[in-house]
């Protein structure tokens, strides 16, 4: 009888790669995404080909390599996500190695040291011997490291989104990644607990591993691939500006801009003047109004290099552009309110209007600005006015 999780995973893993593969636009990280899933469903597709053609060892050995991808595949993606202009590089090639020099070693054993034929039998648990297996060891050491080195990619990114955008949501800063990161490392560490059951004398009939092994990949298989079809840009104002025409002459202008912007110094004479600008333009347009407002428009508006606009904000207003934003959204709704001849204002519709892209965003915001809630606000207001 041919597993179940087995299919179970292989469906989903396909089913979502299908999907990549027909999204419009499909960006780099897409297809990233769509490799690691396809390398993510070929252990399924390998114990369900054993199973039910009865195919030798070898090929098992083949298809449960596939994991060495999984960490490196998993960095590229994150990168690709959270870095302004990231695409694959020849050098990411590196991170492979591993993976390919275990396949040629598999091949190598496969038609040169072939070892003596024993009999295996696929729908029994396979064990060349007892204790920690050499590959399984250095599987658990690869995805280890991979999964410290995305969540500190994670981190960073979490704390750069201050500074680019006016509204974050789980999209943007991908929590999602958070958690798929947490059964990642679930389920690495079943892989590591039943690498260690064979140092004992239980034998593998007691504890089923790979139903519990096979559980706990299906369990990341679902949750990565459902967060991972939904996932779209983060740096959206990026990204559509990609799909205008560029020639060569302007793409190397704009690379060129950013890196004279990078080294050299903002000087102090200059920052009271591009301080007014910043609120000159902010008090007279009100871009904050549009919940996709970026600190790449307001530079763009502005003609005030990025890289200058998030020094000055740190440095002289010691905020950054997210909370910059947001105290003058939360201006105009208290000028808002206080207007407001209605008795129960609809602060959902004020928050929306006036840029936020929800209300618990603007509930936290107004806190922060007031030291009150949206309602305590209100009601102090009210009972000024009628004293």
């Amino acid at each position: 009888m041919v597993p179940a999780i087995p299919i179970i995973s292989f469906t989903i893993c396909v089913f979502s790669a299908f999907l990549i593969f027909t999204k419009r636009p499909r960006y780099s990280f897409d297809s990233i995404y769509s490799v690691f899933i396809i390398f993510l469903s070929a252990p399924h597709l390998g114990h369900l080909l054993v199973h039910r053609f009865d195919w030798g060892p070898e090929f098992l050995d083949f298809s449960i390599l596939f994991p060495y991808t999984y960490g490196p595949l998993l960095l590229l993606y994150i990168q690709n996500l959270t870095t302004e202009g990231r695409s694959f590089i020849k050098t990411d090639l590196l991170h492979f190695v591993p993976f390919l020099i275990l396949q040629c070693i598999l091949l190598a054993r496969l038609f040169f040291f072939q070892p003596p034929e024993e009999e295996f039998y696929p729908h029994d648990w396979h064990r060349p011997s007892r204790g920690f297996h050499p590959n399984g060891g250095l599987l658990v050491t690869s995805m280890l490291v991979y999964s410290v080195w995305v969540f500190l990619l994670l981190n960073r990114h979490r704390k750069n989104m201050v500074n680019h955008f006016s509204n974050i949501d789980s999209i943007k800063d991908l929590r999602w990644m958070y958690w798929s990161l947490i059964l990642f490392v679930i389920s690495t560490g079943v892989h590591f607990l039943l690498e260690g059951l064979l140092l004992t004398d239980l034998p593998p009939e007691a504890y089923e591993p790979r139903l519990i092994r096979g559980a706990a990949v299906l369990v990341f298989s679902v949750f990565f691939c459902w967060f991972g079809v939904r996932q779209t840009v983060v740096y959206t104002h990026r990204e559509l500006h990609a799909f205008k025409e560029k020639t060569s002459k302007e793409v190397e202008d704009i690379e060129e801009d950013r890196k004279k912007y990078e080294k050299s110094g903002l000087r102090e004479d200059m920052i009271p003047e591009y301080l007014s600008k910043i609120r000159n333009y902010m008090e007279s347009e009100k871009p904050y109004k549009d919940s996709e407002f970026s600190i790449d428009l307001l530079s763009e508006n502005t003609d005030i290099p990025r890289f200058y606009i998030t020094q000055i904000l740190s440095e002289t207003l010691e905020t950054n552009f997210y909370n910059f934003v947001n105290e003058y959204r939360i201006k105009d709704i208290i000028s808002a309110l206080e207007n407001i001849s209605e008795e129960r204002a609809n602060f959902l519709r004020l928050a929306l209007e006036y840029g936020f892209n929800s209300k618990s965003t603007f509930n936290t915001s107004f806190k922060k600005v007031t030291g009150k809630t949206p309602t305590q606000y209100l009601e102090e207001i009210s009972k000024v006015g009628s004293a």
